[in-house]
């Protein structure tokens, strides 16, 4: 890495080594077995799609996997990290296709899924429009994406943060966060040419993940359907 590499592009590889790195640094699953909270609420929104697959984007161990192999098309799930990959149970692995890649460039061709879910990933992101635009190329014309975004009233902000480039923090001083207000949220689904279908605010509670985050802790997140018009 070139001590001249623009400074978005040297955070986007500093914050994919530490996930990477997290994810390798245990043989236990860093979130748990439970699918995030907000997902069985929000799911019915995929029931009525156009015909494609369905993408798990940042799958990281597969928590959300088994809700989305249930909607009875085909999955594959995506990550960065070729250590979450590897953790992903071998009864789910079996089921889905894995692809191993940067969100920005997915090797997978374009408009071939029906629904993607992007679940708690747009705040890690330095450059998130670029991962954005990324998967509206990937969603059929009507195919739809299923994102939250947090804000500044999530229960993580300000907990062991320092201030970071690209208007973001450092949690740890290791992985990125950027919170974004409702306006800002919907404008970066606007920006990537997404059409926005449903915002609103939700809340819901996590179990301790030890290596990560130690405490119980509760997250309230703006949740944001996107369609591709």
């Amino acid at each position: 890495m070139s001590s001249s590499e623009p400074p978005l592009a040297k955070l986007n590889h500093h914050n994919k080594s530490a996930w990477d790195e997290l994810y390798a640094s245990t043989k236990e699953s860093v979130w748990g077995g439970s699918p995030v909270g907000f997902l069985a609420q929000h799911l019915p929104l995929a029931a009525a799609l156009p015909p494609g697959a369905v993408l798990d984007a940042a799958t990281g161990e597969g928590r959300n996997l088994p809700p989305l192999l249930a909607l009875g098309r085909p999955v594959t799930a995506c990550d960065a990290s070729a250590a979450a990959l590897a953790k992903i149970p071998a009864s789910l692995r079996q089921r889905v296709a894995l692809v191993e890649s940067d969100l920005a460039e997915l090797p997978l061709p374009s408009a071939s899924f029906g629904f993607v879910l992007l679940c708690d990933v747009v705040e890690t992101l330095p450059e998130p429009v670029a991962v954005l635009r990324e998967l509206r190329r990937l969603l059929v014309p009507g195919g739809l994406l299923l994102i939250n975004i947090p804000g500044d009233d999530d229960g993580i902000t300000g907990i062991d943060m320092e201030p970071a480039e690209a208007r973001g923090w450092l949690y740890r001083g290791r992985y990125y966060y950027r919170f974004y207000s409702r306006a800002e949220a919907e404008a970066l689904l606007v920006e990537a040419g997404l059409e926005l279908v449903q915002s609103h605010v939700t809340t819901w509670n996590e179990e301790p993940h030890p290596h990560f985050r130690p405490d119980a802790h509760t997250h309230r997140s703006l949740i944001l359907s996107a369609r591709r018009s």
